[in-house]
Order: C-alpha cells, then structure tokens, then sequence
C-alpha cells in the first residue's frame, strides 16, 4: 500500500472530518505551543507501535491517519512504514511550517 502526501490547502477539507486521525509529531513543547486542528500528539517514535490504540473501536470509521512534523520529513518516514502495515496514511508536505506559511 502506499501512502500519499497532502497540501496544506487541502488539509484545510479534512481538518474538521470525523473520518480522520491527525497526528502532530513533533515534539511536545512545540505541540503544546500550537498545533494544527484537533491534532493529537504522539511520539514519532511510539506511533506505529501504538497506532491500534487509537484505532480502537473506530478502525471501520476512520478513512486516513494523517500526520505532521516540523517541515515533512519525520512524518513522511512514518507514513511510510504505516502504509507498509497496512493503513490508510497520509503526510503533510512541508510539516507544520508549510501550514504556518499557509495560515500566516
């Protein structure tokens, strides 16, 4: 399965969709300082073990994971290997800074 990479612009048609896991995976200082929508934190380096938690009781309903880090590259590694598993994932292109320079 592969994985697709999703615009700042067309984030903005997900953000509020309750079919979709946003996750922030940038450090936690940096989440707690400001964050995209309902993004939920977690360790880059946790998600793939954990990512059956948040599916839970859902897995049926959510139609993307997506996920974010500072400037793309982190999360473009972890959609990699969560498209490898099995899951619908998507990664923000350029990170969290590409949707500032967005929504400036």
């Amino acid at each position: 399965m592969k994985f697709k990479m999703i615009s700042a612009k067309d984030l903005r048609g997900y953000i509020d969709r309750e079919d979709i896991l946003l996750f922030d995976l940038r450090e936690r200082e940096d989440y707690e300082r400001g964050h995209i929508g309902k993004a939920i934190w977690e360790d880059w380096e946790r998600l793939e073990d954990r990512i059956d938690g948040y599916l839970s009781g859902q897995k049926e309903q959510i139609h993307w994971i997506i996920l974010y880090c500072d400037r793309g590259n982190t999360s473009l590694l972890i959609a990699r290997d969560l498209a490898r598993m099995g899951y619908p994932v998507m990664s923000l292109n350029g990170g969290y800074a590409g949707w500032e320079r967005l929504n400036a």
